[in-house]
């Protein structure tokens, strides 16, 4: 009997050993996909700033796409008619969002469901680590003339692990789904 417990005891602390190795991974694998996401979210609100057109505002925005983007990131945004704008680098990025923008009063970029896939986790020297986020996107514009450009789309990007900065985005892509203007005046 007693070696039947003790055999019992060996048994469950070894497995409770084998799970905090499996738990380990499964806390590593949340906390990327916590990470990758706020890329998203940190983007609607730099955007957000930089809608404000306000000098110091863009600046700000500007910063955060540094942070979010790689250098050499390729960002695109297409509408349902086929028209697309494509650069590379969150400088160029900032002059679409500017351009767009700035003939709105307020801007406010809501997101949805966010669903992270991690292709890799960086090795214990920060090396490697890739993934793909779709994120939901509900975009409020409103301008002097009361009119409100409601914009519905999809984020579709790709992510990777830069040793000393984080993760970050290297590919998006905003399809158009659904939009409306609504003339607010009386």
């Amino acid at each position: 009997m007693k070696r039947a417990v003790w055999l019992a005891t060996l048994m469950w602390c070894w497995m409770g050993a084998m799970s905090v190795q499996a738990n380990d991974h499964n806390v590593a694998e949340m906390l990327a996909k916590h990470e990758i996401e706020y890329l998203q979210r940190l983007y609607a609100r730099a955007t957000d700033q930089i809608g404000t057109n306000v000098p110091e505002n863009i600046e700000a925005g500007r910063a955060v796409y540094h942070r979010i983007f790689t250098q050499d990131a390729t960002i695109r945004a297409s509408d349902p008619s086929g028209a697309e704008f494509r650069v590379v680098g969150p400088d160029e990025w900032v002059k679409v969002v500017d351009g767009a923008l700035s003939v709105f009063d307020s801007t406010q970029h809501l997101l949805g469901t966010q669903i992270v896939e991690l292709d890799g986790l960086p090795d214990p020297d920060g090396k490697g680590g890739e993934g793909k986020m779709s994120s939901f996107l509900q975009a409020w514009h409103q301008d002097d003339d009361r009119a409100i450009d409601i914009y519905l789309g999809t984020y579709y990007s790709k992510v990777r692990y830069t040793p000393g900065i984080g993760w970050q985005i290297y590919d998006m892509r905003l399809e158009k789904v659904a939009g409306e203007v609504i003339d607010k005046r009386p």
